[in-house]
């Protein structure tokens, strides 16, 4: 049982999850297909799992930090279907932590780095949608405030495999190591995390 680590799962909601969705890209649909497995076995391995998501006021403003425009159209709007977590994504409420981001980054006005803190974490591995947005500021946050950073690939997504590889590569030099789903839990399993 892994008490160090924790899992971020980033914007799992339904605006960019599902077919058809204001931002859905068809490289989530693939990360989609065994995410929720990979979540199971790490929360059987004793990660703490925090699942992050975003949500624009109804009656709100644009909030560039929150929310894209696609056209005329809002994603993440409170009170919509596409704001909602994907039904996929497992949550256990007795162990696991919800909490809603206030920018691209989950660290920024939250207390998300002093939670972590608290309970013991050290490697924060950040998975989720988008790669190069959220899941980006996210992970420069988590090296800044101390914690070692891993940039699960096969659990993340954005636009086209190019562009992901263009932002692992990059963070990859500056701020978290990349790593597969089976590298993490080889890691656990010897005690690396």
């Amino acid at each position: 049982m892994s008490s160090k680590t924790a899992l971020l799962i980033i914007d799992m909601q339904n605006d960019f999850t599902k077919p058809g969705a204001r931002a859905y890209y068809p490289t989530t649909e693939i990360l989609m297909q065994n995410f929720a497995d990979k979540v199971d076995r790490l929360r059987e391995k004793g990660v703490q799992i925090v699942i992050i998501y975003s949500l624009v006021p109804a009656d709100q403003a644009p909030h560039p930090e929150l929310t894209r425009l696609t056209s005329s159209t809002r994603t993440l709007v409170e009170g919509t279907y596409g704001a909602e977590l994907d039904e996929r994504i497992t949550y256990d409420p007795s162990r696991d932590w919800k909490m809603q981001k206030f920018a691209a980054s989950a660290f920024l006005h939250t207390d998300l780095a002093q939670r972590l803190r608290d309970a013991g974490i050290e490697n924060v591995l950040v998975s989720g949608v988008k790669t190069n947005v959220c899941c980006r500021h996210t992970t420069v946050d988590s090296a800044s405030n101390g914690f070692r950073t891993f940039l699960v690939d096969d659990m993340l997504a954005t636009n086209t495999r190019e562009l992901q590889e263009f932002h692992l590569q990059e963070l990859g030099h500056q701020y978290g190591t990349v790593v597969t789903s089976e590298k993490v839990f080889q890691m656990l399993d010897d005690g690396r995390l």
